[in-house]
């Protein structure tokens, strides 16, 4: 019988023990930016989040987020239209849901292009959504891009009409550019 442990069961023990480095990606809110697309009868319009709060888990080796979640109040989506803005928040039903959420449950690889997985949060309800998402890396700093189309009815809320034939389309891109570094956890 031999002493000596097998290499492989080493190895395998010395990961388990030491795991890859955990990161935190410190997102660079002026550099980033998170909007929101919508078509309308009259006039295509966007919405921009003026603050939101992210926190990123990121794994510097596989060049993606391990966790990520999303929290922004309704009142931080800034149209430039200020009757619009306050429009959206009656329809949306503010004073009872001022926040949505966003929580990452899943991320695969697609080439050079990344699936996420996650939980969305609006108006109390949540749904499942997937996002095309691409990582890239230049010197220190990561890009984090993605797009996703959401159908606003999906959380309960009506399709907007105004006189009877203005509308806005229920079906919104959401799209984001997130710009950040990774600081390793101590």
């Amino acid at each position: 019988m031999n002493a000596f442990p097998n290499p492989a069961i080493l190895l395998l023990l010395f990961g388990l023990i030491n795991p890859a480095p955990a990161a935190t990606l410190e997102i660079d809110h002026q550099k980033s930016k998170i909007e929101v697309e919508a078509k309308s009868t009259l006039q295509d319009f966007s919405g921009t989040l003026e603050k939101y709060e992210l926190n990123i888990a990121f794994d510097p080796k596989a060049n993606a987020p391990t966790r990520a979640d999303l929290t922004f109040d309704f009142k931080d989506l800034n149209t430039g239209i200020q009757g619009r803005d306050s429009d959206m928040l009656k329809w949306l039903a503010y004073s009872a849901n001022p926040k949505a959420t966003f929580h990452l449950t899943g991320w695969k690889r697609e080439d050079s292009q990344f699936i996420a997985r996650g939980e969305l949060s609006i108006h109390g309800v949540k749904r499942e959504v997937t996002i095309s998402v691409k990582v890239e890396k230049g010197g220190d700093t990561y890009h984090i891009r993605g797009v996703a189309g959401l159908d606003y009815r999906d959380f309960q809320l009506p399709v907007i009409r105004k006189a009877l034939v203005l509308t806005v389309d229920p079906h919104l891109t959401v799209k984001f550019h997130l710009v950040g570094k990774a600081e390793l956890a101590r």
